[in-house]
């Protein structure tokens, strides 16, 4: 069959791509994430428990299911405000226990941690610059971030345990914030977090 006329289509807006991932989150769920309505998401949990996250109309915040983390047992779901990007919930997959984030964590291989970047964030976000979590008996702790810098962070993707190779987005233009300049970047551990310089020397 062919497809319908890309420009007879409305084009996709923002609720449109959260809906897509929910859609596809739940599908590889395997049962575990469902919707009992427009209104109220849930989660079963491995001890056999169900935890249902119900929309709050007098808060103006809907929860939408962003995915599976494998590496640190985590549901995640999205706090959608009717404004803003709002923040996600790391959900231990066997207590329930919850842990609120200002990104979508990206977890390193061996699941101790994950990383939490900036770019898009709004105006409440504590992620910094970037940020580090830690996994701590299956809860998330802060370990360290990089604040007060003149860019922001995109595309983070872990090399190993220790490091990290992202995207730092510098702003060029001051009347026109959304538009960057983008930088290859590491951050790396070595005793203490170190950010190496930009030009990624040496990394092949």
């Amino acid at each position: 069959k062919s497809l319908p006329n890309s420009a007879k289509r409305p084009p996709m807006d923002w609720s449109d791509s959260l809906n897509a991932v929910e859609v596809a989150g739940i599908a590889a769920s395997g049962g575990k994430v469902s919707r009992a309505s427009f209104w109220e998401l849930r989660i079963h949990l491995l001890d056999g428990r169900t935890i249902a996250f119900k929309t709050d109309s007098t808060m103006g915040m809907i929860y939408r299911y962003a995915g599976y983390l494998k590496e640190i047992h985590s549901q995640v779901v999205h706090r959608v405000p009717y404004e803003d990007t709002g923040n996600y919930l790391v959900v231990d997959d066997s207590t329930g226990d919850s842990t609120t984030v200002w990104a979508v964590p990206v977890p390193s291989p061996d699941g101790t941690r994950f990383v939490l970047t900036s770019l898009g964030e709004d105006a409440e976000s504590d992620v910094g610059n970037i940020s580090v979590w830690r996994m701590v008996r299956r809860k998330p702790q802060r370990e360290f971030s990089i604040d007060g810098q003149n860019w922001v962070s995109s595309d983070a993707v872990w090399r190993d345990s220790v490091t990290i190779d992202f995207t730092k987005n510098t702003s060029q233009d001051a009347n026109d914030p959304f538009t960057y300049i983008e930088t290859p970047a590491r951050l790396t551990r070595t005793g203490t977090p170190r950010l190496l310089p930009e030009n990624r020397a040496g990394i092949r």
